[in-house]
This record gives structure tokens, sequence and C-alpha cells, in this order.
């Protein structure tokens, strides 16, 4: 009986390390552990109460039944091929001896039990298809991820947690911390263990891409991801597996296939194979979702393109020639402006290492932000100052800072065509802007070529336009083509407003 510590300590040690890493749940650092500790704490983990049950899916649970106190023969093998891998590399059933490993027998033998009484919960499915769309994309924000499981199933955002703690979804994924949205704030991505090394440049061959958005797929072709990593059910794509599965170098061909999948690299394979298998494979990789495409299939990503040009038109750029404040009022405006910020600062100290704000200089906006926001979040302070008036304004300055409190503030405009004299910008709530910068045209600071871009910033009234604070943030995601199409039906039907 081949004991689990014979057959994994002749790995080398990092192979040992990614295994021990995706069943061990506070796993050591690679360089503070040994390979015989590793597989003591392996063991360890195993032993804990169904945790094998739960690492273990339904057809994994059905194979060991089957072969319990049976030998297998060269035909079991080949049609169990998928659950002894896997198995195996869970560190439950060899590979070598298509045995049970001796410290697992126990184990089996107890989640066989849980199994035929539980028969396990529908949860699995869920779990298998949170695996999949991983799988599909390489890396995800988890908060996405917990958004479309909570969207299709009745789960909600802790059930989600839950299940993404499971040892099942432990094994095929991992977690980690990146900066990532416009703010510099870090967010959580979920990543397939499998594609680690790659992610980098997968971050790269997404920015080539350029594509937003997913399409739904059909859940049989999830599940045959999860599986199969590829969509099988697909002629093209079924056809290309059983041609490859009659090769001796079948693991080999999989392996360099998935990583074309995933970065949509196509590689010359005319030393390994000949042209007619080369142009199935092409074939298929054309039909099967891309990572690098964000889950789009190179065929539709194809369409989605054609589709772009066509969108692309209709958020139009005539360039701008007198869109923004003439200079005197340019200047006066940022005099009233700097000087309710220095009011608000000095009162609430909000920057206190900040002395002064009022007819100050080169002043840096993003020092600016925190103070800036609280003024929009607390627009009665204006009245505050109004009464206070601390700079000792005219009454006509003083009514030109009243005009403040009808601010619009959101982080969901979406800038959606320049025209001569004004940028329109399209609100939330179905309001179209035609908005002037401050002191240059909308269209020098920002791509033409982006519309409809999502920006979030405050828009006021000043001399009779309306105008934007003076900066904005611009959220750096791609905006598919679903939303283009959105965005476009409801400025299509929008009110036009020249004031607020």
């Amino acid at each position: 009986m081949m004991k689990l510590k014979d057959e994994f300590i002749k790995l080398p040690k990092l192979l040992l390390y990614e295994t021990y890493l995706r069943i061990v749940y506070d796993p050591k650092d690679y360089d503070r552990i040994s390979r015989k500790k590793m597989l003591e704490e392996i063991i360890k983990e195993y032993n804990q109460e169904d945790y094998l049950y739960h690492i273990c899916t339904r057809k994994e649970l059905d194979f060991l039944k089957y072969a319990r106190n049976r030998e297998l023969s060269i035909e079991d093998i080949e049609k169990y091929e998928w659950e002894i891998n896997s198995l195996n590399d869970k560190c439950i059933f060899s590979r070598v001896t298509f045995e049970v490993f001796e410290e697992q027998r126990q184990n089996v033998e107890n989640a066989l039990k849980s199994y035929k009484k539980n028969n396990k919960s529908g949860f699995e499915d869920v779990i298998i298809f949170m695996i999949s769309k991983v799988r599909t994309n390489a890396v995800l924000l988890s908060k996405a991820l917990i958004s479309l499981i909570t969207s299709l199933y009745k789960i909600d955002d802790h059930g989600v947690n839950d299940l993404m703690g499971s040892p099942l979804f432990h094994f095929y994924c991992g977690f980690y911390d990146q900066y990532f949205d416009f703010s510099g704030n870090e967010e959580e991505l979920v990543y397939y263990r499998d594609y680690y090394g790659i992610l980098d440049e997968l971050e790269e061959a997404r920015k080539q891409y350029g594509i937003a958005g997913t399409l739904a797929n059909d859940f049989r072709d999830d599940f045959d991801i999860f599986y199969y990593g590829f969509p099988i059910r697909r002629s093209k794509v079924k056809k290309m597996c059983d041609e490859i599965n009659k090769r001796l170098d079948k693991e080999v061909l999989f392996r360099i296939i998935d990583e074309e999948r995933v970065l949509n690299k196509r590689y010359d394979l005319s030393i390994l194979l000949d042209e007619k298998l080369s142009n199935i494979i092409n074939e298929a990789l054309d039909e099967i979702p891309c990572a690098a495409m964000n889950g789009f299939t190179p065929n539709e990503y194809e369409q989605q393109q054609e589709e772009t040009i066509d969108l692309d038109k209709e958020f139009y750029h005539i360039p701008q020639n007198n869109a923004h404040l003439c200079k005197r009022a340019a200047d006066h405006y940022y005099k009233l402006y700097f000087a309710v910020l220095d009011y608000i600062n000095q009162k609430y100290k909000i920057r206190p290492e900040m002395k002064r704000i009022y007819k100050q200089e080169g002043l840096d906006v993003d020092e600016l932000d925190a103070i800036d926001q609280y003024l929009w979040e607390h627009k009665e302070i204006i009245d505050d100052f109004i009464k206070e008036n601390p700079d000792h304004f005219t009454p006509e300055e003083l009514e030109e800072v009243k005009e403040f409190k009808n601010a619009v503030t959101s982080t969901n405009f979406f800038v959606v065509g320049f025209d001569r004299e004004y940028t329109k910008i399209l609100s939330d709530d179905g309001k179209l802007y035609m908005v002037k910068g401050i002191r240059a045209n909308l269209d020098e600071i920002m791509d033409p070529r982006n519309l409809p871009l999502n920006i979030s910033t405050t828009l006021l009234m000043f001399k009779g336009y309306i105008v934007f604070k003076s900066y904005y943030h611009s959220f750096d995601l791609s905006v598919g083509n679903d939303i283009k199409k959105a965005v476009l039906k409801e400025m299509k039907s929008a009110i036009v407003h020249y004031h607020l």
C-alpha cells in the first residue's frame, strides 16, 4: 500500500510547495518549511472532520466509491483519467499504484459516509461555477465574482464569502490585493492558481485588447471548463480534444493550448504538429473564451470590435474652440472657490498642514481633494461662509458663491460628446448637461477617443454657465458595448440643460 509521504517526498520542493499552498490554509514561507514538514501539515489538514469530503467533487467521490476494494482495469484507468489525476493532485489517490494513499484511507471512508448521508449539497455546483468563472478569466475582482453569484443564486454576500473559503475553492483559487481603482484603493483579486505565473503577461494582454464586459455562456460550458479546461460541447472544440487525446504528448499539448487560451498567444506548433492539427487547434481556440479578452472568444471579440466602431461614431467630436471660461472669469472663479476651501480648512482642520489656500499659487489639486469633497457633502457651509464673509467679498461676489449651493455631484457622470462651445455630460438621472471648462477646453484634457468616459466630478453654475469644479476623477476602465448602448439610448432621450 502506497504512502502519501513516500510518493510526494520525491517531488521537487517547489512543486510540492504549490500543492501545499492549495491544501493548507495557514502556510509557512517557502524558505521556512521542509518537504517533510509540508507533507505532515497536508495530512494534518486532511485529518480535520469532513475536510476530504469538502475538497472533493461528486465525480471524485463517486470514483472513490467505485474504486473501493477493487483493482482497477486498464479500461477503468482510461475512463476515470480526470478523477485519478485530480485526486492525485489533491494527495488522496496514487497515480502510480492506483489506490488510496494509506494516510487517507480512513478519511476516504469518513467522506463516503458523509456523502451517503448528504449526497453533497447544491452548493457544490455553485462553487464549481465560481471556479470556472475564475478559470475562464484567470483573475477577477472578488467583489465582481460575489456580485455575479448573488445575482444568479439566492445567496447573500456572506454566503458567497463562505463558499470562497471552502477547501474545494481554495484548492483551485487564491487571493491577492493590488492597487486597482482610480483613487488608489486596494482591491482584492481572486486568481486561478494554475495561471499565477502568467498573470503579469495577462495584464499586458488585456491592455492590448482593451475590451470590457463579458458575454453570458451556457452554464454547461462553465462546468465543462471546470472539468476539462475547454467548452467541449462546441463541435470544433470537441474535435480538437478528440484529436489531441489520441496523442502520447497530450498533457503537454493541453498545457500549451490552455496558455494560448488565456493570453490569446498563437504559438508556432509546427514543430510538434502537422498543419491539419494546427488548423484544428486554431479553429477551436477561436471559439473558446479568452481571459485576455475578458471571457469573450476571439470570434466574439472581432464581432464586438466591429460593433464598437459603429457605436463610437455616435459619440462624435467637434474640435472645441470656445468651450471654456475667459481668463478673467476663470481667475475670478478660482478666487471664490479657493476662498471657500480655505474657510472650510481653517474651520474644520481637514488639512491642518496647509496654512493658506486663498490667493496661493501652484496649489496641487490632489492636496485639496479632501477639502473639496467636504464642501460638496456639506453645502450648508456656504451659508456660514456668506454670513461671516472672511475675505470681504462684495454682495455680487457673495451671490456668485451662493450659486455653489446648486452644485450637482456624481460618481457616475458620462462625458458623451464635444461640441465647439460645450462638453456634453450625461447624468445618471437622464439629464444632458452642456458644460464649460474653467481654463481649457475639455477635449484638450480628455481623450475624445475614449467616449463615453465615466467620471466623478461636481457641476456648478458660474457666470451663467454650467462648469465642472476644475478637476475630475476618471475611472480607468474600458466601457463595454452594452454600457455604450445604454448610455447612447439615455443620451438620445435626455433633455438638454444649459443651467442647473
